[in-house]
Formats: C-alpha cells, structure tokens, sequence
C-alpha cells in the first residue's frame, strides 16, 4: 500500500468580507453547490444551523462510489472558522479559516482536511488516486465559494 499525505489545504483571496464568506461555508445546505464531491447535506436530530455540535449528514459522490455519513460541527466563528468532523472509518476533519486579506481587501479564505483514514488498509475511503482527488475537490470548492460570494 502506498503511504499518502494525510492532509492538505488550498487557498484563494475573496472580494468579500470574511463575514459575507462564512455565512456560505456554514450554511451546509449549500455545499452542494460548492463541492465536486458533496451532493447535498443536511442539520439533522434538530439542528438548523451551524453550532458547535450541531449534527447534519453530508452525502457525497467520487466517481462511481456513493456515501453518506454523519458529520457534526466542531469549531463555529462567524468569520473566523468553521470546522467539522465527519467520524467514519477514522475521523475526517475539514476546516475552512477567514482571514483579512494581507492588502487589508477582502477574505483570504483556506479549505484544509485531516483524512487519516486515507493510510487505513480496507477503508472504503481509501482508493488509488484518493488525495489527489480530494486535493483537488478543495481547490474547485474554495473557487466556486469564491466565484459565489464575488456575485
């Protein structure tokens, strides 16, 4: 088995301001507008928006392979972070940071995850190409964010 990088991250300067670029990300009813791999998600068990623990499950698509799973939120600044884990298989953590663009003009917005479960032998999660495939839906992600709150 080959030995991946367990984490990776992308980042992109917005013209919005971190506030504008949150509220986006942490609606997570919309990031199936954003995600090349997330079809939709929903809060869930109560939940109505983005809370530190507040539950919903994301339903995503790579290629052929269909999954759904539960996610709950771990880290909630309006304008700073969001954060959330998705504890399947090992946990997955994917944490988008707003900072004050450093010309002091809108948001430089990151996108990073934590997938140990990529190096677990048998995961269904772990397949030929994965990180480059999740490198990748980051990059489009944070662009169609960007592209979104540019409008």
């Amino acid at each position: 088995m080959t030995d991946y990088p367990e984490q990776g991250s992308a980042s992109v300067h917005v013209d919005a301001p971190p506030e504008v670029v949150w509220a986006l990300i942490a609606d997570v009813t919309r990031m199936g507008e954003w995600s090349p791999e997330c079809v939709k998600a929903e809060w869930v068990d109560g939940a109505t928006g983005p809370a530190v623990d507040a539950p919903f499950r994301g339903y995503n698509q790579a290629g052929t392979f269909e999954w759904d799973l539960p996610c709950v939120v771990t880290a909630c600044a309006p304008g700073r972070v969001f954060e959330f884990d998705a504890p399947s298989e090992g946990s997955v953590r994917t944490r988008w940071r707003f900072e004050v663009a450093p010309d002091g003009a809108g948001t430089q917005l990151t996108e990073s995850f934590d997938a140990p479960m990529i190096n677990v032998d048998g995961a269904a999660a772990n397949f030929d190409g994965r990180y480059e495939m999740l490198v990748e839906a980051i990059g489009r992600t944070i662009a169609n964010i960007k592209a979104a709150a540019e409008a």
